[in-house]
C-alpha cells in the first residue's frame, strides 16, 4: 500500500463534526418524543390493567418517561459533541503543526540562500 493511498482531508473532519451537530440537536428531540410516547402508552396499559384513574396516571408516566428521555437524548448530545470538539481539535492542531512547519523549512532556506551569498561574493573578487 503506497502512502499516497489516503490523504488528510479537513474538508472531510469539518463536514464530519458539522454532521454530529445536527444529529446532537436531532436526538435530544427524538429521545424525548419516544420516551414520552412509550411512557404515555405503557401508562394507559397499567391503568386499564390496574383500573386507576386514566387520564392522571397517563399524564403522570407520559411526563415522566419524556423527562427521561429528554436527560437520556442531552446526555447523547453532549457525548456527540464532544467527538465533534475533538476531530476539530486534531484539524486545527494539524493546521497549526503544518504552519509552524512550513515557516521553519522557510527560514531555513532563507539561512541557507544567505550563507551561501557571501561564499559566492568571495570566490567572485
Amino acid at each position: 500500500m503506497s502512502e499516497d493511498h489516503v490523504k488528510y482531508d479537513s474538508q472531510l473532519i469539518q463536514k464530519f463534526a458539522d454532521r454530529l451537530y445536527v444529529e446532537a440537536d436531532r436526538v435530544v428531540m427524538q429521545s424525548t418524543v419516544v420516551a414520552t410516547l412509550v411512557g404515555a402508552i405503557a401508562g394507559y396499559v397499567i391503568a386499564a390493567v390496574t383500573r386507576v384513574p386514566t387520564v392522571g396516571f397517563v399524564l403522570v408516566c407520559a411526563t415522566v418517561a419524556g423527562a427521561m428521555g429528554f436527560v437520556r437524548g442531552w446526555e447523547k448530545a453532549f457525548t456527540l459533541k464532544w467527538q465533534a470538539q475533538q476531530a476539530l481539535c486534531l484539524m486545527h492542531t494539524e493546521r497549526n503543526t503544518r504552519f509552524v512547519a512550513v515557516s521553519v523549512s522557510r527560514r531555513s532556506a532563507e539561512a541557507v540562500l544567505q550563507s551561501d551569498r557571501p561564499a559566492e561574493q568571495g570566490a567572485a573578487s
